[in-house]
């Protein structure tokens, strides 16, 4: 309604028509000039009201305290409301508490979607927490995985040892058979009771001894090999130890998720070795890549069984066979005297040298010194026969072997001048291990393993 209209009926004009300034409703005529200051019972000297403003009051309460502020604020002025209350015309009821408006039903639908997208995220959050309990984890994987190596009776490794193809078989007891290639060489390599054998051509020999005379000896033959002949070792490629490695990974081993010739796998990492397990049961090892001291590795991995690792043991026994007066060309063998020609060379029947000599080799207790003697009428000429011996000696001693000339070769050569003449006899050494009851040993060691 507008409010020029004057009070009706019943309308609170907030002034009793006794209280000074009064005047009657509808003639008020705005202020014009200051208002007159009254008294005013209780409180003497406030400003009365501009006359014709209607006071405002709180439901129920009495009248504001003077000084008055009127309802409809002057040019510029902010209209206040009552504290707490809302501002605005005077004689407007105290707002009521309203309630809300109802949500809409769309709006309520809303709502529900999203409470249940929520419960849905949880739950699928929940539930992926209880398939990764109850999948496999790593430690399981190289744990199950071990457990099957540890029942192996060998393993066949196939790959590159120092990026050049290589194929070897390791039994349980650390026995190695295989081949590979070395510096361009191809190797046949036989690894038991820790003692290596090689077979290689001479280049082979030639780059990793220093005597040429033994590195001719060596080539193409078995030759105990120690030093830089031997590659890597593989006592860590056992079964057994490969084994004890996946079964103590710990729990939180270093792991990533790959694939191998299609195959899903993990790469697990231990100490410097990275070990390629199936993530699928059952969980078996295959493939190990690692480094043995500076040469780098990379071997797909298969277990043997009683019947498979058959083959492997038929091989070895063929082998040791052959390791019977292997050569040792790292045996260093140094001559005490210059030969020496026995008495009987003043005769025509025989003539006997020999030579005292020390042999070392730190890594063979046990050696056999063969000595070859040519003889020749010159310094450098022919020889026109040879002798040899061969003596048993453990490393670092001296000993003195000797041989000769007898019957025809001897006297036909004495006999074939007729005035004096020399002869030039000219010694040289071949340090060999096994003997044959040594071999007989190695071939009961491989059927003690093959039972085993």
């Amino acid at each position: 309604m507008d409010s020029e209209l004057s009070p009706q009926e019943g309308q609170d004009t907030g002034l009793t028509p006794t209280e000074p300034g009064a005047t009657p409703a509808g003639n008020c005529p705005g202020p014009a000039g200051p208002p007159t200051v009254t008294a005013y019972p209780g409180a003497a000297g406030r400003l009365a009201p501009p006359g014709g403003y209607r006071q405002a009051r709180a439901p129920g309460g009495p009248p504001p305290p003077y000084p008055y502020q009127p309802p409809y604020p002057y040019p510029g002025q902010a209209q206040p409301g009552y504290p707490g209350g809302p501002g605005g015309a005077p004689d407007v009821p105290w707002p009521a508490a309203v309630a809300p408006p109802p949500k809409s039903k769309r709006r309520r639908g809303l709502m529900l979607v999203l409470v249940a997208a929520v419960a849905l995220l949880v739950g699928a959050a929940a539930a992926g927490f209880v398939l990764l309990r109850k999948s496999e984890s790593p430690t399981t994987m190289a744990l199950q995985a071990g457990q099957a190596l540890a029942a192996a009776k060998g393993l066949t490794l196939t790959g590159t040892l120092a990026g050049q193809n290589a194929s070897l078989a390791v039994t349980r007891a650390g026995t190695v058979e295989g081949s590979y290639s070395q510096s361009g060489n191809a190797v046949t390599r036989i690894t038991i009771n820790d003692v290596t054998y090689i077979k290689a051509p001479t280049a082979f020999w030639k780059s990793v001894v220093i005597d040429p005379v033994a590195a001719r000896q060596a080539g193409g033959n078995w030759a105990r090999a120690h030093g830089g002949a031997v590659i890597m070792t593989f006592d860590s490629l056992t079964p057994g130890q490969i084994a004890r490695v996946l079964e103590h990974v710990g729990n939180h081993p270093r792991v990533v998720d790959t694939t191998l010739g299609g195959t899903k796998v993990i790469k697990l990492t231990a100490h410097g070795t990275s070990y390629y397990i199936t993530t699928s049961a059952p969980n078996r090892l295959v493939r190990i890549v690692g480094r043995n001291g500076a040469t780098p590795y990379s071997f797909n991995v298969t277990p043997l069984t009683a019947a498979t690792i058959g083959p492997v043991f038929t091989i070895l026994h063929v082998d040791v066979q052959g390791l019977q007066g292997a050569v040792d060309p790292e045996a260093i063998v140094e001559p005490l005297q210059k030969i020496r020609f026995h008495p009987d060379c003043n005769g025509a029947s025989s003539c006997t040298v020999s030579s005292k000599v020390s042999v070392n080799d730190p890594d063979a207790l046990k050696m056999l010194l063969k000595m070859t003697v040519d003889f020749s009428g010159t310094k450098t000429g022919a020889a026109f026969a040879s002798c040899a011996d061969t003596v048993a000696v453990t490393t670092g001693s001296t000993v003195t072997p000797s041989c000769g000339l007898h019957g025809p070769v001897w006297s036909g050569w004495v006999s074939s001048h007729t005035s004096n003449f020399f002869t030039w006899a000219d010694a040289h050494f071949e340090t060999t291990v096994n003997s044959a009851s040594d071999i007989v040993t190695l071939q009961n060691e491989l059927n003690q393993q093959q039972r085993a």
